[in-house]
């Protein structure tokens, strides 16, 4: 017995090291989502987190924002929210303006044809001086994050020229 008492006590001080190495390893689904926010950040999407809208309830989720190409003159602070119930009132079945502040009118085709490309787990898209953003529940794997980023780079331009104020067209006064 008293041959086994140092091999007893090594093996509990590896155990008392190496445990909690362990547990700081990722696991498959952090590291999953480590490579989708990377491989994003290197096509020049920026990541947040943010809370879900509050007909979601309580939670966070990721936003990726495409970024403008000229951020100068953009009529920005909507968002559109999935709600929890469908409803004719709303912007588009389930997805309806947060705070009653919709987008400009001229950008409402683009985002009717952005919601039909993206992924089912999307939560919102918003404007920010930042860029378009999509809250995004990250599941769906690869494919999901291939249409996600796609619809981005497809619709974030056309937005943002949408969503680009009016410049007041010179008088007579102004070309003299």
């Amino acid at each position: 017995m008293s041959d086994w008492l140092p091999v007893i006590i090594i093996g509990f001080a590896m155990v008392l090291v190496l445990g909690p190495v362990m547990w700081l390893k990722p696991n498959a689904r952090d590291s999953r989502l480590a490579g989708m926010r990377s491989q994003a950040a290197r096509a020049g999407i920026t990541v947040q987190i943010q809370a879900l809208p509050a007909a979601l309830g309580d939670g966070t989720a990721a936003v990726y924002y495409h970024r403008w190409q000229n951020p100068k003159g953009l009529q920005v602070g909507w968002i559109l929210e999935l709600q929890r119930i469908e409803h004719e009132l709303n912007f588009s079945g389930q997805w309806d303006w947060a705070k009653g502040q919709p987008a400009p009118k001229d950008a409402w085709k683009y985002l009717h044809a952005l919601l039909g490309e993206l992924p089912r787990d999307i939560c919102a898209i918003t404007a920010t001086q930042v860029g378009l953003g999509v809250q995004w529940r990250e599941s769906g794997g690869d494919t999901s994050f291939q249409k996600l980023m796609s619809s981005l780079d497809k619709y974030s331009p056309l937005i943002e020229e949408a969503i680009r104020k009016m410049r007041p067209s010179p008088t007579t006064q102004e070309l003299s």
